[in-house]
């Protein structure tokens, strides 16, 4: 349904009614939930279009004046709703107080608009008062317009978040491609790999903002902008755990390349990784929106979750194997040490988001984070940790003139790659002699 939901497109602030089943009669069903930042006036909700067909092909409601729409708070809706009787007995939906209610009869007018003067979370309502079924909506829409235009009050931080967040991986991304071009002919894999790496992050960003963007201004969440924002996420991790799987496996380092049969193992465990992390990401952009519980949000957060540890492990297990088998081959102690701290980095890295993941499993089991932090457990915290692990890596593996060496460590031991250095000082002393005379040259 969520899915079906998302290619359709009627996740938006302008929720279109179209092929929706009406309730079963005397019955109450919630649909939608809207977020509503209402601290001046500005902020409203409009009902309109609405038609109906029923099973036996007619269309309109004629004298069945018993079906509303209804946007009720949520935190006062128990105390508006009677739990057992919320029907009256002239086949309306019956509230003990209708202040902060907005309710449209489908059938009495074409359309209306309602003031919001609450902040907070709205259940859209559909009741049916009436003895009748088997009806469907073919349209119909609920518009909610807020000051700062469509967006839902609790994406607002995230569309600024994300502003920053692609300004910020827009500046490593140029501060990488400016050190990386200087010695581009001596890069090696994985400092190729991490310039992939922050090109998928500033995608993700820019895609990101102009979903968020987009929205706010015309009130729908575009499908093609939400894809290409999701694939970059999810192909940022990817690419990531490729990067780290292949260079923990000793690929340029104590082997040249990965045999066959390793590089399809990786390959498989990415496929997986990409879908695990869509599925999960796609579930948390929307459980505010078509109520999804938290028990079955948490049950689909224990796949990725344990793939996500069993990785780790596998990983860290590798890196510490591959330190062990550089320290073996005398390879150049700068190989060692930077294998090191690269582990050590891994490990910080897995410790924050543990941290991450506990904020996340809370929110999801409380359910209580405010509107205006909702953005903090799902998008400033994961992406920050990314953030710092990148700028990490950047620093570990930061291109110089010498970086070609450690795509070579496979073939000299420390002995041999303290002769090479040597060969190059002298070369480059006899060049800067010659430079300035013959003299100085034969000094040295």
């Amino acid at each position: 349904m969520l899915f079906g939901c998302i290619v359709t497109g009627t996740l938006a602030e302008i929720l279109e009614f179209k092929n929706i089943a009406m309730p079963q009669n005397l019955s109450l069903e919630a649909r939608y939930i809207f977020h509503v930042n209402a601290p001046t006036e500005g902020a409203s909700v409009t009902f309109k279009d609405f038609q109906i067909q029923w099973s036996d092909g007619k269309v309109g409601l004629g004298d069945y004046k018993t079906l509303q729409v209804s946007l009720i708070p949520k935190g006062k809706f128990w105390k508006l709703v009677e739990q057992n009787l919320f029907c009256s007995g002239d086949r309306e939906i019956l509230m003990q107080d209708m202040a902060g209610a907005s309710v449209f009869n489908v059938a009495q007018k074409k359309d209306a608009t309602f003031p919001i003067t609450e902040t907070g979370s709205y259940f859209l309502l559909i009741t049916n008062c009436g003895d009748r079924s088997g009806a469907t909506f073919t349209n119909g829409q609920v518009i909610v317009k807020q000051s700062h235009g469509y967006l839902p009050a609790n994406k607002i931080a995230t569309l600024s978040w994300m502003g920053w967040f692609a300004l910020i991986n827009a500046f490593l991304c140029v501060m990488w491609v400016i050190a990386a071009a200087r010695h581009y002919k001596k890069l090696v894999h994985v400092q190729k790999m991490i310039a992939a790496c922050a090109f998928m992050a500033l995608l993700e960003a820019v895609f990101a903002y102009v979903q968020y963007a987009e929205w706010n201004k015309t009130g729908n969440d575009r499908v093609i902008l939400q894809s290409l924002s999701m694939f970059a996420y999810s192909l940022k991790y990817v690419v990531t755990l490729r990067m780290l799987m292949e260079t923990a496996a000793g690929s340029g380092v104590v082997v040249e390349k990965l045999e066959v049969q390793a590089e399809l193992k990786t390959d498989v465990i990415c496929s997986l990784f990409l879908i695990t992390q869509w599925i999960w990401k796609a579930l948390v952009a929307y459980k505010y929106r078509v109520l999804i519980t938290p028990s079955f949000l948490l049950v689909a957060t224990i796949p990725g979750t344990m793939l996500w540890l069993c990785l780790f492990v596998w990983v860290y297990k590798q890196f510490r194997n591959l330190s062990s088998q550089i320290l073996e081959k005398k390879l150049a102690s700068e190989a060692a040490t930077l294998f090191i701290n690269l582990r050590m980095v891994l490990v910080g890295s897995m410790l924050l988001a543990f941290v991450v993941i506990l904020v996340q499993v809370t929110d999801i089991m409380v359910s209580e984070t405010p509107w205006n932090l909702q953005w903090v457990p799902y998008d400033a915290a994961p992406h920050s940790v990314y953030t710092l692990f990148l700028l990490s890596l950047m620093i570990l593996w930061w291109p110089n003139v010498d970086s070609w060496k450690l795509g070579y460590f496979n073939q000299l031991d420390q002995d041999e790659a303290e002769k090479v250095d040597g060969k190059d000082q002298a070369e480059d002393g006899k060049v800067n002699a010659e430079q300035i005379g013959a003299p100085e040259a034969e000094e040295l």
